[in-house]
């Protein structure tokens, strides 16, 4: 019988991200294995260095390590499935999934003899790799010390995050709708601006502004809930309500749809109506 081909770490899933991953290991000097649902993906990545494998069996065969990127933690738990032993395995799961998803996850690998650490990507496909790039880890920080030189490869930011199987989820799902939310906005708005006759110059001049200004704000917004000190000499509700209220006006005879920025006004009327409006934009938290 053939031995599997020695190798230091194995990605499953050759989506996007699973493909980049794949090729930082590589690029990085190690040793590194791909396998994909759709093989073709994975022999795609043998010219940036990568070695397709044709089953999962042989994936897994030769490495203690695997990171397993697939659309979903079910997809993870069915792929890993098919391996014949996950015993003296580490598991490095960077697919999407809930709390509830992460736990169980976690139990069902326990269960059958593997090291698990769950992860998320809190970057896009293209960063990996590179200085400010972060992807987030928890688990056990002794299997985290074990493989903490291969995951920081993946980028500059990259960290163990908490002891706590779900600490990374937690960071990736709270952080990802202030991301999504935000980004959102932003089309919005750049929509009605470029469609007004701005230029593309002065859209990404004031939104560069904007952001020095949100970082700002969400620091001050933060240290407000955990105090629960909303309190504020600079900018309330009343004038942040009175503001979006205005822009929603004018912006509505661009055509576009503004349903983020209408639920942005719908949310500050409630503060207003629950007399909060001369606090700060945090005192949101208590509706």
């Amino acid at each position: 019988m053939t031995r599997p081909a020695r190798h230091d770490v194995a990605v499953l899933g050759c989506g996007l991200m699973g493909s980049a991953l794949a090729r930082r290991f590589a690029s990085s000097g190690l040793a590194a294995t791909a396998w994909n649902r759709t093989p073709g993906r994975a022999e795609a990545l043998a010219s940036d260095g990568v070695r397709p494998a044709a089953s999962v069996e042989e994936a897994l065969g030769g490495t203690g390590l695997v990171v397993v990127c697939m659309s979903d933690i079910d997809a993870t738990r069915n792929v890993l499935a098919a391996a014949p032993s996950l015993s003296g395995l580490t598991v490095v799961n960077l697919s999407d999934g809930t709390y509830d998803d992460v736990e169980t996850l976690a139990c069902w690998l326990g269960e059958h003899g593997a090291q698990f650490l769950d992860g998320s990507t809190l970057c896009y496909p293209g960063q990996i790799g590179e200085p400010g790039a972060m992807v987030a880890f928890s688990g056990p920080s002794s299997v985290w010390a074990e493989h903490e030189a291969t995951l920081t490869l993946l980028g500059g930011r990259s960290r163990h995050v908490s002891d706590e199987i779900t600490g990374a989820k937690s960071l990736y799902l709270g952080c990802g709708a202030f991301f999504v939310t935000a980004l959102t906005g932003f089309v919005e708005s750049a929509t009605c601006l470029l469609r007004r006759g701005r230029t593309l110059e002065e859209v990404r001049d004031t939104t560069l502004h904007g952001l020095e200004l949100l970082r700002h704000a969400t620091e001050e917004a933060a240290a407000a809930i955990e105090s629960g000190r909303h309190e504020t000499d600079q900018a309330t509700i009343h004038v942040f309500a009175d503001g979006v209220r205005r822009a929603l006006g004018e912006l509505a005879d661009s055509g576009v749809d503004l349903s983020v920025m209408a639920a942005v006004s719908g949310k500050l009327d409630a503060a207003e109506h629950a007399g909060m409006g001369r606090l700060g934009y945090s005192a949101q938290s208590l509706l």
